[in-house]
């Protein structure tokens, strides 16, 4: 059953306290729970962003920030291009959130305070901005209409230490937003944030939302895998049950039990083609979840786990893939990979690909997979 979610700034956003820089609260707490629960894989190397200019070719730390310092430090929890402008990055993270207006050449830190864990951009208005993560004990959700120069607070999480993990807007209908908690509930706003409902709960925590240009919304959870709606995220439904059937094709393996899902890439010129980063490798479907195929990454056995995967807008055969501080290239849709190793003992969390300049990809960094981790 739908319910409205009971918080102080459900109706709307006028008398919201605006939040330019949050500052004097006590987030340790809090960071720990959201980057050792969720994102957290032990090791060191720099971390931040790093980038290529030549198609994966080589990739180099972009971590410069535009007065002093730097964010070689810094995991990446999200990294998102401004939808109509793709030299403007911005980056979720335990610290807050930066942004880069010269594509990753120089960061500005714009919002501390807030354990930050993903980041949505309203593809219509580029300066209407969702931001979800935690603020001492409470999840939050907070947007920004002028391109994260002020901030309001448009939910708090009832529920103490519950992360709002993930939050997307629809591609169709920006007043459509779903966010994800991790406890594994769903919630979504028709009105552009001013009121809340919970929809679902999955009972596993929510790592992604995803809206495809159909309007079609796919959400990854972290051990039950993908799940999918087709009326708004009212109502979904697993697309993922083949990992634990012998519904699924190979090359090499009929069935395949995955235990955990780090990753979801969507084809944007392919309706129903997705692929999925799990502890088990790299995963395809062309049917919309119906049935899945197994890609074979050149890794040792011992290193199988995907935790980013990237398909070119403009070039459905151009796939990124990582393993680690890995990333593997391919130019034919899988059938051959080339080996790109980044300097740096970080590991990838996630992959873009500019859609306005394909010789720019993006890579989001964060502490290294460990031999236990996820």
């Amino acid at each position: 059953m739908k319910k409205e979610m009971s918080r102080e700034a459900g109706s709307g956003f006028a008398g919201k306290k605006f939040l330019i820089l949050i500052l004097g609260l006590s987030l340790t707490a809090a960071s720990c729970d959201l980057v050792n629960g969720i994102f957290d894989f032990g090791g060191g190397g720099a971390q931040g962003v790093f980038k290529s200019e030549d198609s994966g070719e080589t990739f180099r730390p972009a971590e410069v920030m535009a007065k002093k310092g730097d964010i070689s430090t810094v995991t990446a929890n999200a990294l998102v291009f401004d939808t109509g402008n793709s030299s403007v990055l911005y980056l979720a993270a335990s610290s807050g959130i930066y942004k880069s207006d010269d594509g990753a050449k120089t960061w500005r830190y714009i919002l501390s305070g807030i354990a930050a864990a993903d980041i949505a951009i309203d593809p219509f208005q580029a300066n209407n901005l969702y931001a979800s993560g935690i603020v001492g004990t409470n999840g939050k959700i907070i947007k920004s209409l002028d391109g994260g120069t002020s901030w309001v607070d448009i939910y708090t999480e009832p529920s103490k230490n519950n992360t709002v993990l993930a939050i997307a807007v629809s591609q169709t209908n920006p007043s459509l937003v779903l966010a994800g908690l991790n406890s594994g509930q769903i919630i979504r706003s028709t009105d552009g944030g001013h009121a809340w409902q919970a929809t679902t709960d999955f009972a596993d925590r929510i790592i992604q939302i995803k809206f495809s240009s159909s309007g079609t919304v796919y959400a990854l959870t972290a051990r039950k895998g993908v799940e999918k709606s087709s009326d708004q995220g009212s109502s979904w439904s697993s697309v993922s049950n083949s990992f634990t059937t012998d519904n699924l094709g190979s090359r090499n393996r009929t069935s395949v039990s995955a235990g955990a899902f780090y990753d979801l890439a969507l084809d944007k010129r392919q309706s129903g083609v997705l692929y999925l980063g799990t502890d088990q490798g790299l995963f395809r479907t062309v049917n919309d979840g119906a049935s899945w195929a197994f890609l074979s990454l050149p890794v040792r056995s011992s290193s199988t786990r995907v935790h980013a995967v990237a398909v070119n807008p403009s070039n459905s055969n151009n796939l990124f893939v990582a393993v680690s501080s890995t990333i593997f290239k391919s130019l034919n849709g899988g059938v051959s990979w080339e080996t790109k190793v980044l300097p740096t003992n970080a590991g990838i969390r996630s992959i873009l690909v500019d859609p306005q300049s394909n010789n720019n990809i993006y890579a989001g960094m964060g502490p290294a997979q460990s031999a236990s981790g996820q």
